[in-house]
């Protein structure tokens, strides 16, 4: 079920440009993927596995819209500001609801940083997933990344 769920994730990523690949660190922590979609929009996915409350398996996806150079501090390069709307699922692995699937809407806003060499996007979100399976629930989800561009 594990290799199925990357593979739908994976393939859903098409091998045209403005593709990135990298990582997520924290609650969940795995792997990142995003598709620049053009016009300040993109959408994002995650396959990772979470440790906080119970363990599980996360596959979450969103769309995402970004602004452009929101924050400039100087030297470093701009931030972006993004927003979005998505989905989550999880395969819980332990607790009373072992073996069952959660399901949620997922909300998050975060922070974008674009280096040019190498090119590499850097980034921070905190998620809010209000789940509506197997409980009616609200987590908080957080992360930093980084993804390759390609």
């Amino acid at each position: 079920m594990k290799k199925f769920l990357f593979l739908i994730s994976f393939l859903s990523f098409n091998a045209f440009a403005n593709n990135q690949f990298g990582f997520i660190l924290g609650s969940p922590t795995g792997l990142s993927f995003k598709k620049d979609l053009g016009n300040s929009r993109s959408i994002d996915a995650a396959l990772a596995y979470t440790f906080r409350n119970s363990e599980s398996l996360v596959l979450h996806s969103t769309y995402l819209f970004e602004n452009q150079n929101q924050i400039n501090l100087g030297k470093i390069p701009a931030m972006n500001v993004f927003f979005g709307l998505g989905g989550r699922l999880a395969i819980i692995d332990e607790g009373k609801h072992k073996d069952d699937i959660a399901i949620g809407l997922r909300l998050p806003v975060g922070l974008t940083m674009d280096l040019n060499s190498p090119n590499i996007q850097l980034f921070t979100e905190l998620s809010a997933v209000t789940n509506f399976m197997p409980d009616t629930d609200v987590d908080f989800d957080f992360g930093i990344g980084a993804r390759i561009k390609f």
